[in-house]
């Protein structure tokens, strides 16, 4: 008898809400990857709520996805969410399971340490401190300024990047950037990479997109050759 049962999905994209999800998924198409995207919110705004006021609740549901997952045959999770990533316990959460999870706090820890004058721009407050809380604990001296802007990841969920982008603070934050300096702007919110090629024309400090970098992460765990979105 032939069964015709689809095999699991190679990765599966957790995010805050359905955009970054799907978002998450394309782009590890294009690197010839398959994955099924899991938001655990409708919305930025629900995305929000859960984070500050039921924390201990969307651990849970995190746990609990993360276990389903694995039941389903996938083994790798890519969390493609820099706030969601500050809120949950990964590291706890890991050891419940056998998913092998890839986040946000794997790319913080692997800054440069020449790189000593940041300017991070975050989706929310939660990405900025869990930003903060990594790079500190990697030890060196550095200066973060962090900005966040949940405006921008609104705008951009409505599919208009370059409006999104105009329309915002982060040209003038990127101005910012040049006129005092740093070494290097980080996108700490995997929404920010539907503008990425809008914010590099118009920056000339180098910008480190998590979300491509988590990509590429992901891409090489999972043996496809990466580098296509740096």
């Amino acid at each position: 008898m032939n069964l015709d049962i689809p095999a699991p999905a190679r990765v599966a994209v957790i995010a805050g809400t359905p955009y970054d999800a799907r978002l998450g998924c394309d782009l590890l198409a294009r690197m010839g990857v398959s994955a099924s995207a899991y938001p655990m919110a409708s919305s930025p705004d629900e995305q929000d709520a859960l984070q500050y006021l039921g924390s201990g609740a969307l651990n849970g549901a995190f746990r609990t996805e993360l276990d389903a997952i694995g039941a389903q045959g996938t083994n790798t999770v890519m969390l493609f969410c820099n706030s969601l990533a500050a809120v949950v316990d990964i590291e706890t959460a890991g050891w419940t399971s056998a998913v092998d999870v890839i986040s946000p706090l794997d790319i913080y820890r692997a800054l440069p340490p020449e790189l000593t004058n940041i300017m991070v721009i975050t989706g929310n407050g939660q990405a900025t401190v869990g930003f903060e809380r990594a790079v500190m604990r990697g030890g060196g001296d550095r200066r973060v300024l962090g900005v966040s802007d949940p405006a921008l990841v609104r705008l951009i969920e409505t599919r208009d990047a370059e409006a999104a982008f105009t329309r915002s603070s982060m040209p003038a934050m990127l101005r910012l950037a040049q006129d005092e300096g740093f070494d290097a702007v980080v996108f700490a919110c995997t929404h920010f990479t539907s503008v990425l090629p809008l914010a590099q024309q118009a920056c000339t400090v180098p910008i480190i997109d998590v979300g491509s970098r988590l990509v590429d992460l992901t891409c090489g765990r999972s043996g496809v050759f990466a580098g296509v979105l740096d």
